[in-house]
């Protein structure tokens, strides 16, 4: 194969393995630790773009976990299926791709309150150990700058917290897992777009 055919080869995997947000340019991964790609969306403040966040799912979990919403069409999903999605211990994982930047103690002030009120009143010891690791992940006068990513892989009661590829920490609680699933997928949801994109990708895998 001449270089000239490699490099189309490349470019053209390259392509087809990713997501771009339509909204911010970012674009994702179709995998990340070992689960694939079911949605993606921007979350807003007013007109700012402050991120975007993309949601991926075990197929095999969501298979076993979701089966019974095989054959529902996207646009008629109800509020049982994005309940199913988050109690389901599929193992799952939110990707943040910063696309402003705003301070490190904004950003976890932001993601704190976005998940205390969904914890129903209880294990709120959780949430400062939340915001401490995402803290963590950073310099003690760094921001969290345009580009910045943040991972968190959901499986059970347990988050593994990254920044930029490292490991800051693991928080032990169910509640805390939830409320951070619901942020996307609840009445409320911080990115509408992500919750309807998720659903289609996550009927798409049964």
């Amino acid at each position: 194969m001449t270089r000239s055919l490699v490099l189309a080869a490349a470019v053209l995997a390259t392509v087809v393995s990713a997501a771009k947000d339509s909204a911010t340019g970012i674009v994702f991964p179709d995998t990340y630790a070992g689960s694939k790609l079911a949605g993606l969306g921007t979350r807003y403040k007013g007109p700012l773009k402050i991120y975007s966040a993309a949601v991926y799912v075990s197929p095999s979990a969501a298979k076993f976990k979701l089966g019974k919403f095989k054959g529902v069409a996207p646009d008629a999903v109800k509020k049982d299926f994005f309940e199913a999605l988050v109690s389901s211990s599929a193992a799952k994982v939110i990707v943040l791709k910063m696309a402003m930047g705003i301070s490190k103690e904004k950003l976890a002030s932001a993601l704190s309150d976005s998940v205390r009120p969904r914890m129903g009143g209880g294990d709120l010891d959780a949430v400062p150990k939340f915001a401490g690791a995402i803290l963590s992940g950073f310099q003690p006068d760094g921001k969290a700058a345009s580009g910045t990513e943040l991972a968190f892989g959901l499986q059970g009661s347990s988050m593994c917290i990254t920044v930029n590829g490292k490991k800051c920490g693991t928080v032990k609680s169910a509640k805390l897992v939830d409320a951070l699933l619901k942020c996307y997928m609840d009445d409320k949801a911080v990115s509408p777009a992500l919750k309807r994109s998720c659903a289609q990708g996550v009927l798409s895998m049964l």
